[in-house]
């Protein structure tokens, strides 16, 4: 049996790769474009991990969500394996991560849910509590397969945040990696990005980070299997 990770940015892949067995394959940034030539036949489940936004205000930064399903955008919704779901669950509360199992969206697509009115107008629409860009990869390499798939994603930022422009979707490369020539030059254009939100998208990130490797670490075995 094989399990593969996908996550987004290089952060969360290093962080990923420190906390996970060695060996466990992991993708990332532009690998999501290209699932059907990178995973393996013999692949039997595929895991989203990596960071996400809150669209709930049940959640709030660094809380752990498990979706329980996936709704894209036309509303179509996908169910998460909730078999793997329990042992997950047991596996985090044992490592001392308090999970959340939710409905959770994503669509592929960039800046859906950067001010707090998207964010509210997507929970009531849809009903999610948390979003992502990777997982719709994720769902539908899945299902065209007929495997399962999981989702397991910290918080980074919660359903009040409206995003500073330095820190939407515009600032990453393809790969995942931040665009610092972007964000030098933003920094001065947005007039919302004062020090004080900016240093509280820093420290929420890298709460989120220490998450994530408390939550792979404690599903490492798991994911192993």
């Amino acid at each position: 049996m094989t399990t593969v990770v996908l996550c987004g940015m290089p952060d969360e892949r290093r962080v990923l790769t420190n906390a996970l067995h060695p060996g466990t394959p992991i993708l990332s940034g532009t690998d999501k474009l290209n699932l059907p030539k990178l995973i393996q036949s013999t692949c039997t489940r595929i895991i989203s991990m990596g960071l996400c936004g809150g669209l709930s205000p049940d959640l709030v930064v660094p809380d752990v969500a498990v979706a329980s399903t996936v709704v894209d955008r036309a509303g179509d919704a996908a169910q998460a394996d909730a078999a793997w779901n329990a042992r997950a669950v047991a596996a985090l509360v044992a490592g001392g991560v308090t999970p959340h199992v939710v409905p959770y969206y994503s669509s592929g697509l960039f800046d859906e849910a950067d001010s707090t009115p998207q964010r509210a107008a997507m929970f009531a629409k849809y009903g999610a509590h948390a979003i992502d860009d990777e997982t719709r990869y994720v769902v539908a390499e899945a299902t065209k397969r007929g495997i399962p798939f999981n989702v397991v994603r910290p918080l980074s930022d919660d359903w009040r945040e409206t995003l500073p422009l330095s820190a939407t979707g515009a600032i990453l490369n393809q790969d995942g990696s931040a665009d610092i020539e972007f964000l030098l030059r933003t920094l001065g254009q947005d007039q919302g990005a004062d020090s004080v939100s900016l240093f509280r998208v820093a420290l929420d990130y890298g709460k989120s980070l220490d998450a994530l490797e408390a939550a792979a670490k404690a599903l490492a075995e798991l994911i192993a299997q």
